[in-house]
């Protein structure tokens, strides 16, 4: 199928089964409306399945921001009276689903590598040190492209100015839900490193935890020590401190929060967890979706 948005014809998918749910696919920055395609084919029979190519390195006629790519979802997603979703995202996916959270009811949400989150640059402590003026002079010319993205080297001009869009959009508040969320995560992530699947897992554990303990303060069963909260730690009573070990050889550990709406596995693997640990993620993206 084809949609027309910013004088770019979208490519996308839309398998309907008159499934009360839909999935919504996000891709990674680069990829295309098959980069899930194995998990697609395990679910459409199930659900609804929504997959597309959002414009990244391909050459475009204009410059996109990060809000263009979420009106443009928005938009496809009207015109075939979608109201909910359910998504599945990987990396640049998470940007895109950050900024959807709240304008469309998200029930459920799954992130693989998700980025996003920002850690004190470089380029910004070059700023602290007053090197203002050169800073301006050399924030995403050729310094850029040897510090801060291989991606960013091989884009067109209307894309790089995309690309610095793109990644100066997201404020970490936005990475909380209101919903279920899977944190499905590869423990040598290089572009996406394990401390910001940590990060989305305590943030939105926290969240979810508060309301949980919210409902329990009239039950006789609550127990009065674990209602303290240590936002800076992981080891507040609230957590579920057991890592439970998916197998013998430790490919992975999960972790969940008090009332399980928070799920964060991690894997030995790389930034592609998803593709390299397929059947492990396809197994508990299932179950997830049917718990």
């Amino acid at each position: 199928m084809k949609f027309l948005y910013k004088l770019e014809s979208i490519d996308y998918d839309f398998i309907d089964i008159n499934s009360e749910h839909t999935i919504l696919f996000l891709h990674g920055w680069g990829g295309d409306k098959n980069s899930f395609l194995q998990s697609i084919n395990l679910l459409k029979n199930q659900f609804n399945v929504f997959s597309l190519t959002l414009p990244t390195i391909k050459e475009t006629n204009e410059v996109w921001s990060l809000f263009d790519y979420t009106e443009l979802i928005q938009n496809i997603l009207k015109l075939h009276n979608i109201n909910s979703v359910i998504i599945v995202c990987h990396s640049f996916g998470f940007r895109v689903a950050c900024l959807l959270n709240g304008i469309i009811n998200i029930e459920k949400i799954v992130v693989t590598g998700g980025a996003g989150l920002k850690k004190k640059s470089i380029l910004k402590r070059i700023e602290n040190q007053n090197n203002v003026i050169l800073l301006k002079q050399i924030r995403f010319s050729y310094l850029y492209t040897k510090i801060a993205s291989k991606d960013y080297n091989e884009l067109s001009k209307n894309n790089k100015q995309t690309f610095k869009n793109v990644v100066n959009t997201i404020n970490n508040n936005l990475i909380v839900f209101n919903c279920p969320i899977l944190l499905f995560w590869g423990r040598i992530d290089t572009p996406t490193p394990i401390w910001m699947a940590r990060k989305i897992y305590r943030k939105n554990a926290i969240f979810h935890n508060k309301k949980f303990i919210k409902n329990l303060k009239n039950n006789k069963n609550f127990i009065k020590n674990s209602t303290k909260f240590d936002k800076n730690s992981e080891k507040t009573k609230i957590f579920n401190k057991n890592e439970q070990k998916l197998n013998k050889n430790n490919a992975c550990i999960i972790k969940t929060n008090k009332d399980k709406k928070v799920k964060l596995i991690i894997t030995n693997s790389d930034h592609f967890a998803y593709i390299n640990m397929s059947s492990l993620f396809n197994n508990e993206l299932l179950k997830f979706l049917k718990e």
